[in-house]
């Protein structure tokens, strides 16, 4: 049977820890060659610091005696707890995570045990208690200023961010302040107070969670949406100090499931690329080996097959009508066409299913625009082409490139914006551009939209009602949102086992994603055999603000 697990995990910061450029951790400690100084003079335990894959370490003790903080080592476990004013990090040796007062956040650059003694990465300790980090590469000389300001650290959520599931936990640090109990201390004191926390609400102090212990603040059962977080350092007499320290955090929260399991008995075997719904609530998609197109229901999930093409497809479309388009690559290429009757009743003979036009080598992803022309990318080819409403083929070179050999794709995903212009994805690079259309339908001018190590794998795309581009980047198990300025804003993320694996094809329908899990095994997909498998997944994003 197949093993159906998943992770539904709190999106979590994962704020950039390292010291440089992010590497794959595995390299062991080499000594390091940078001097640290804190406030202006050199730190006394620069000498024994250590780079692990370019981040710096120091350690632990030393720095902890620099910071005035307290840190309990369980050299057994392989533990470390760093505390100070209140706040306790905890470690545990290469593991990359850190519990920032109790609450579970990732880090780049885990802890280190040379010689049987912990070392803690510079970046992240100091910054997590206030300080502020400086790097000079041509000097090689790591800079670290304290403020003696108060101030305030939101952890575990950023502006803009997704959170899956209907639970938010954070971590307040406080920089240069003390959490007392304001039950027993009620006497106003510099430097002494408590935090009140509110999600969604006016900010009456009665409404708010009230924290003075620097414990995890978590609320529940949140609905899928636009969520604003607000938190503020009160004095013991719990009126605000001035100047008033208070920190607003707008975010997005996100259900995930899994609309439809293709395969219940196995987790390998089909390959589910394409996905796309009509306004009656049926959602479409083909499995590439047994050639099946299917229909499932979007209330239910149930699910029935419709057909068996007479080629393997891969992307779908709709146009105006209701009739659904499919792509099958390949050398020759040609377009399938189902006709909207034959969606709505029971299955039907493959001789219902017509080739609507050849000689679309690579065919993969479809968009149909104002004019009910269709425009379908070519994959490795770079060709865009243009099938025009009487079936006229055109070919229009794309221009884009591959930046990686084991993966050639450089034009997949494809979407009409509000704007008129035509966005499509590089599978290769990790890249959106986008090309104005001349009033003949040809390309013209191409423009970089983003660009980012997030968008690796970067397969379909589809415009959400918030008018931003939804990508599966399918070598990452990832959904990536992309606004019109290049704002690049991870929405869902796994590992192997699911909900996400090898997502290929996003399609809206409301506030509502569809997501084809095409289950190849490669990147963080890889090996592809735990998890869900060939499936349906689906987003509810709730209202989205343009």
């Amino acid at each position: 049977m197949k093993i159906k697990q998943w992770l539904t995990a709190t999106a979590v910061a994962t704020s950039s820890l390292i010291l440089l450029s992010s590497i794959a951790f595995a390299a062991d400690p080499v000594k390091s060659d940078m001097v640290l100084k804190l406030n202006g003079k050199d730190a006394e335990f620069t000498a024994r610091t250590y780079l692990v894959d370019n981040s710096l370490y120091g350690p632990a003790d030393e720095v902890a005696k620099q910071l005035g903080a307290e840190i309990i080592w369980n050299a057994a476990a392989k533990t470390l707890a760093l505390r100070k004013s209140g706040s306790t990090l905890e470690f545990t040796a290469n593991m990359k995570a850190v519990k920032v007062n109790g609450v579970e956040l990732a880090l780049a650059a885990p802890l280190q045990v040379v010689g049987e003694k912990p070392y803690v990465p510079v970046r992240f300790i100091y910054e997590s208690l206030g300080y502020s980090i400086g790097y000079d590469s041509k000097t090689r000389v790591v800079s670290v200023g304290s403020d003696s300001k108060p101030s305030l650290s939101v952890l575990g959520i950023n502006e803009g961010q997704y959170v899956l599931g209907s639970e938010l936990k954070i971590a307040v640090l406080a920089q240069n302040l003390t959490l007392t109990d304001f039950t027993v201390n009620k006497t106003p004191k510099a430097g002494e107070g408590h935090l009140l926390v509110w999600l969604d609400t006016d900010l009456d102090p009665k409404l708010a969670i009230t924290s003075y212990k620097g414990e995890p603040i978590a609320f529940n059962q949140m609905k899928p949406g636009e969520h604003t977080l607000t938190v503020q350092w009160v004095g013991n007499d719990s009126l605000p100090l001035q100047p008033d320290l208070k920190q607003t955090i707008k975010f997005n929260s996100a259900q995930i499931s899994i609309l439809a399991d293709l395969d219940p008995q196995k987790a390998t075997g089909m390959r589910t690329e394409g996905v796309i719904a009509n306004t009656k609530g049926h959602v479409f998609t083909v499995d590439s080996d047994s050639k099946k197109l299917y229909r499932i229901m979007a209330d239910s999930g149930k699910v029935d097959v419709l057909t068996e093409l007479p080629r393997a497809a891969t992307g779908l479309g709709l146009d105006a009508a209701g009739n659904l388009y499919m792509a099958s690559g390949g050398q020759e290429g040609v377009i399938l066409r189902v006709l909207a009757k034959d969606l709505e009743g029971g299955m039907f003979d493959t001789a219902q299913v017509e080739t609507y036009v050849s000689g679309v080598a690579g065919a993969n992803g479809m968009a149909f625009d104002k004019k009910g022309n269709l425009y379908v990318t070519g994959g490795a080819n770079g060709n865009i082409y243009m099938v025009t409403p009487d079936r006229q083929l055109h070919t229009f070179k794309s221009g884009l490139q591959a930046e990686r050999t084991d993966q050639l794709i450089v034009v997949n995903g494809i979407a009409f914006g509000q704007d008129g212009k035509l966005y499509v994805s590089n599978t290769s690079s990790g890249e959106i551009n986008r090309f104005t259309v001349n009033a003949d339908g040809s390309l013209g001018s191409t423009e970089l939209v983003a660009k980012s190590p997030l968008l690796y794998g970067a397969d379909g795309i589809n415009f959400g009602p918030d008018q931003a581009l939804y990508v599966c980047a399918n070598e990452r198990n990832s959904i990536v949102k992309v606004t019109l300025d290049g704002k690049v804003t991870e929405v869902a993320h796994n590992d192997n086992h699911g909900p996400l694996e090898f997502p290929a094809s996003p399609y809206f329908v409301g506030n509502t994603l569809y997501i084809s899990n095409f289950d190849q095994p490669r990147g963080d997909n890889k090996p592809n055999e735990p998890g869900i498998g060939a499936s349906i997944a689906q987003i509810q994003l709730g209202t989205v603000s343009k």
